[in-house]
């Protein structure tokens, strides 16, 4: 689901196919660093684990037995932890939920870093000048000897110990703090909490009370129902924009509907929807972004050109990263991408397009709009979408035309050699179902950023390719697109425009709209339904409805 949503203007066809093509993601990761080192030992699995290797962009299913090498990074789900066992005696216990890379396997340095979730630590007495450090966006955790236990969001950190002591350095400072045996604190903003006593409760649950609190205070992903509807209780008393309302889905069934925007952090917004049907299912979306600096009092003026600015100025404001989660609380779709940065797009007197880096003079390329292929086909690029598709010579004229969104007066017209288009692109992108990962890409070469992803990344896919299948309804906004893997498994999105009463919107509903106005006008009336299917889901569908009213109210859409 794309919450950077731009009208296009032409025909009913075209907004369909917009509607539908606009509600997905492609997304991604850094390759960890490589190294040679030691190698840990996995010592124990409970549950499902995958790990990376640093010299692979691909995760793999983890075993008893395995042995891991420095750079690799292990990823836990839901209900699943793993032990590990270094050369030199130390132990990583990674609970649930938890990304730790093992940073450092060295005979006299150890170090992990935790992303996210949970890892405890058994620290056999060190020699001397030897080091164990466990280090969290927001803290390094130096040791001498001990057991402790860290825990990382995108809140802060916590940090419990129970033998020894523990050196604290929040990330930006040089001050340490030392935490005792039966003290923990908690890590954010820079800041270290005066340490206060552990429950007197065992190690893991002393420690998963705690984090469990802190963790649970965002929407996000792996979160039982019950975690979902409270953590979105705390988000939404900060929110900036919220609606709601029940109405009836394209099945049928009744929906209570409930959308909010807050901000995570002063240069990060997050746009929630929570569905709700009945006491049996929770359907779930969340959408974070993260800008190249602070939002402004009205967000909307930060937001309003995320999805492209026509002009010769560059926007203001522009994303960085953003992080995509969809989840029914049993299949998760998870979308990452970094690197953000503007590309500046102009047309050539040919009608090709110009892609340049405004940061560096010398990244830049042409791009035809329109090639000619060996059985009479055209390869057409759209600079919209960063994207290629294959059409006939009869499809050629209509499939060269982009709708662009006017401002300055409220209206669409179609991309011309004389605009310059501003646009965000990504040098790394993860899309993962069921935390599998499916789609990736990376920044190729010695290029300073990303120009056209296809061309200037180096992408992988889940068996070794996909292929994009797209089937739209003649008569209705009903469009359906299915990613069909190498490795024989798929994933499926069908959008449609329903109303209130789960009517399908009909095409001649957006037919002969020109301007911003009439578009925002028509929207309001409908809702969008988007149904996601796939191998892993086994059968389950995550089925999201959203009122575009807070899109139009928040600045969302244009």
């Amino acid at each position: 689901m794309n919450c950077n949503l731009q009208a296009s203007g032409g025909t009913g066809k075209q907004v369909a196919k917009y509607l539908a093509t606009s509600l997905l993601f492609l997304l991604p990761y850094l390759l960890p660093a490589q190294s040679l080192a030691a190698q840990a030992k996995v010592d124990h699995i409970h549950g499902v684990a995958d790990f990376r290797s640093p010299q692979s962009l691909d995760w793999q299913r983890l075993h008893t037995g395995d042995s891991l090498s420095e750079g690799s990074v292990i990823r836990t789900s839901d209900n699943s932890d793993v032990e590990l066992l270094t050369s030199r005696g130390h132990r990583f216990v990674v609970r649930s939920v938890t990304q730790l890379e093992l940073t450092s396997l060295r005979e006299d340095d150890t170090q992990g870093h935790l992303e996210s979730g949970r890892v405890l630590s058994k620290v056999k007495h060190l020699k001397k000048n030897e080091k164990f450090a466990i280090q969290t966006p927001t803290v390094v955790c130096a040791v001498r000897g001990t057991e402790f236990e860290a825990s990382a969001n995108s809140q802060g950190s916590v940090v419990a110990v129970f033998k020894g002591i523990v050196g604290l350095t929040a990330a930006g400072s040089v001050n340490e703090m030392a935490l005792h045996a039966g003290q923990m604190t908690s890590v954010h903003n820079g800041t270290i909490e005066m340490p206060r006593p552990i429950p007197r409760l065992s190690h893991a649950a002393a420690t998963e009370s705690a984090l469990a609190h802190a963790a649970r205070h965002e929407v996000g992903l792996d979160m039982s129902r019950n975690q979902v509807i409270a953590a979105a209780a705390m988000e939404r008393r900060l929110a900036d924009y919220q609606e709601g309302k029940t109405l009836m889905d394209v099945s049928g069934k009744r929906v209570r509907l409930e959308e909010y925007i807050v901000r995570p952090a002063a240069n990060q917004f997050k746009f929630v929807v929570l569905d709700e049907r009945g006491q049996s299912q929770l359907d779930y979306f969340f959408y974070k972004g993260t800008l190249n600096k602070n939002l402004p009092t009205d967000l909307s003026v930060a937001i309003k050109d995320l999805s492209g600015k026509l002009g010769t100025t560059a926007p203001d404001y522009y994303l960085t990263a953003y992080e995509m989660g969809q989840s029914n609380t049993q299949d998760s779709i998870h979308d990452t991408a970094t690197g953000g940065h503007l590309v500046k797009v102009t047309q050539d007197g040919s009608g090709n397009y110009i892609l340049s880096d405004p940061t560096d003079p010398t990244n830049t390329r042409t791009v035809a709009a329109a090639q000619l292929q060996s059985d009479g086909t055209y390869k057409i690029y759209n600079p919209l979408a960063d994207s290629f598709s294959v059409v006939s010579a009869a499809q050629k004229t209509a499939a060269t035309q982009f709708g662009v969104y006017l401002p300055e007066n409220d209206t669409f017209r179609d991309l011309a050699p004389s605009d310059t288009l501003w646009k965000t692109r990504f040098n790394s992108y993860e899309h993962d179902i069921n935390n599998i990962a499916k789609i990736t890409y990376l920044k190729g070469g010695s290029l300073s950023n990303v120009l056209a992803s296809t061309l200037d990344a180096n992408y992988t896919y889940a068996g070794g390719f996909v292929i994009p299948v797209v089937q739209t309804d003649p008569n209705n906004v009903d469009a359906t697109i299915t990613n069909y893997y190498g490795d024989g498994t798929f994933e499926s999105y069908r959008t449609v425009l329903i109303n209130d009463q789960g009517g399908i919107a009909p095409l001649s509903a957006f037919s002969g709209i020109s301007s911003g106005a009439q578009y925002k006008g028509e929207l309001l009336k409908w809702n969008y339904e988007q149904q996601a299917s796939a191998t892993e889901f086994q059968g389950r569908k995550i089925d999201l409805v959203v009122e575009p009213k807070i899109f139009l109210k928040s600045g969302l859409i244009n």
